[in-house]
C-alpha cells in the first residue's frame, strides 16, 4: 500500500532525505503519517532510521545538515537529532530501538532495533504507522499494528495490557487525541486507562506538568479537562485539586480576557499561560507537585490576593485615577487581566499605567528636598496630581 504525501514542498524534503540514506533505512512515523492518512496537513516530521553499522539517524542527521550547509542540533542522551531545512522546515531523526521498563512509571531503557519493534514500542495503532522514504520504497506503509484500521473505525487503542502502566503519561495523551479528533477509546484500552490511574501518582511533577501544558495547546481543552476531572485524574495528580464546576465559564471568560489584552495592550509582555495557569484554581500543594516556577507560583498566589481584595475593597466609578493607580499598580499584568472585564482595570492597563511621572527625585532633590520618607511622600503627591490632571484631560 502506497501513500500519496500531498505537499509537494516535504515530499521533495523527504525524498532528499531518502537520497543520502545509503544503506540505512529510513521511515517518517507519528504524527505526520497519522494526520496525512486522515487528510490533514502536518509538518510534524520524525524520522526513523534503521541503523547499518556505524550510521544511525545522528549520522544521517549530520549527513544533511552537511548537505544543507546548515546546524545539526544533537541529544547524545536521547540518541536524537535535529535538522532545519534551510527554507524552514524542522526535522527529527531518532534511530529504530526497541524499549524496556525496569520500573513503572520511569523512563526505560533503549537500544537499538527494527522498525517493527519501534513501532510497537509507541503509545498508540494510530500512531505506530511509518512510511518508507527509501529511494526504492518511497510511500510505501508499513502498519504492523492495524493503525489504519483504528483510523477508519476512529478509535484510540493501546499497543499492549502494560501501556498505561509502563508509562501512564498515555493516559493523559489518549484523552488529548480521543478529544481532538473525536475518536472513542477503544473499549478494552479504557479499561487498562481506568485501572491505571493510580500510576499517575509516581510521576514526576515536571512530567505531568508537561502534559497540561500540552493540553493547553489543543482547541478542545475545556472538553480534555472536565474528562481528566470526572475520571479522578486531577486528585490522582493531587488530593486537594478539584477543577472548578463552572470550569468552561472561567476557562472562556480568560480567552476573551486574553483577545482584550492582545487587542489593547500591544506590545506589552503578557505571558498568555500563567493566565491558563490561573484558570485551573490550583492549590499551593498542587503547584509544589507539579513543580511550577517560583515566578509562576507568585502570580497564582497575587491573583488570589487581589480577588480577596477586589471582594472586600471594590474598585468603583468614583475613585480618581490616583486611587486606581495605587490600587493596581503592585499586581502583574496577568493578574489584573484576569479581573477583567473592570471599568477601572481596563482604565489602569490602557491609559494610567502609560502616564510618567514629570518629576523625579534628582528634580525635588535640586529644588531643595532631602532624601527619606517625607521626598517620596512628596514624589507620589506630585504624581497623583499628574495622573489626576491627565486621566482627565484624555477623558474630556
Amino acid at each position: 500500500m502506497l501513500c500519496e504525501i500531498a505537499n509537494p514542498f516535504i515530499r521533495r524534503i523527504l525524498q532528499e532525505v531518502g537520497l543520502v540514506t545509503g544503506s540505512m533505512r529510513p521511515y517518517v512515523v507519528g504524527g505526520f503519517v497519522r494526520d496525512t492518512l486522515m487528510g490533514k496537513e502536518s509538518q510534524d516530521l520524525d524520522v526513523v532510521v534503521e541503523s547499518s553499522g556505524s550510521h544511525n539517524g545522528m549520522t544521517l542527521a549530520q549527513s544533511l545538515a552537511d548537505k544543507w550547509q546548515v546546524d545539526v542540533r544533537a541529544h547524545q542522551d536521547f540518541g536524537t537529532a535535529t535538522v532545519s531545512h534551510p527554507e524552514g522546515l524542522k526535522i527529527d531523526f531518532v534511530t529504530a530501538r526497541c524499549e524496556t521498563y525496569t520500573q513503572a512509571g520511569v523512563l526505560p531503557t533503549v537500544k537499538f532495533s527494527h522498525i517493527t519493534d519501534d513501532l510497537w514500542r509507541r503509545d498508540f495503532s494510530v500512531n505506530a504507522i511509518a512510511i518508507s522514504i527509501s529511494s526504492d520504497q518511497f510511500g510505501q506503509i508499513l502498519d504492523p499494528t492495524n493503525g489504519i484500521a483504528d483510523l477508519a473505525g476512529k478509535r484510540i487503542r493501546v499497543l499492549h495490557a502494560e501501556s498505561f502502566t509502563d508509562d501512564s503519561t498515555r493516559i493523559f495523551r489518549a484523552l488529548r487525541y480521543a478529544t481532538r479528533f473525536q475518536f472513542q477509546i477503544e473499549t478494552e484500552t479504557e479499561k487498562l486507562m481506568q485501572s491505571a490511574i493510580d500510576r499517575i501518582r509516581p510521576l514526576s511533577g515536571t512530567r505531568i506538568r508537561n502534559e497540561i501544558e500540552r493540553i493547553f495547546q489543543e482547541a478542545c481543552v475545556v472538553k480534555i479537562m472536565q474528562r481528566l476531572s470526572m475520571l479522578g485524574i486531577c486528585q490522582a495528580i493531587c488530593p486537594q485539586w478539584q477543577l472548578p464546576s463552572d470550569f468552561e465559564n472561567i476557562w472562556h471568560n480568560f480567552q476573551s480576557h486574553l483577545e482584550w489584552a492582545g487587542h489593547h495592550l500591544g506590545e506589552d509582555v503578557l505571558n498568555a499561560e500563567v493566565l491558563l495557569w490561573m484558570a485551573l484554581n490550583l492549590p499551593s500543594t498542587s503547584q509544589e507537585r507539579l513543580l511550577l516556577s517560583g515566578r509562576l507560583r507568585k502570580k497564582l498566589t497575587v491573583r488570589e490576593e487581589l480577588a480577596q481584595r477586589l471582594l472586600y475593597e471594590p474598585l468603583t466609578p468614583a475613585m480618581r485615577p490616583s486611587q486606581i493607580y495605587q490600587f493596581l499598580k503592585p499586581y502583574p499584568i496577568e493578574a489584573l487581566v484576569s479581573h477583567l472585564p473592570q471599568p477601572q482595570i481596563e482604565q489602569y492597563l490602557i491609559r494610567l499605567r502609560q502616564i510618567k511621572p514629570n518629576k523625579t527625585g534628582s528634580d525635588l532633590i535640586a529644588d531643595g528636598w532631602t532624601s527619606g520618607p517625607e521626598l517620596a511622600q512628596a514624589l507620589w503627591k506630585n504624581f497623583a496630581r499628574q495622573l489626576d490632571q491627565e486621566a482627565t484631560r484624555k477623558t474630556s
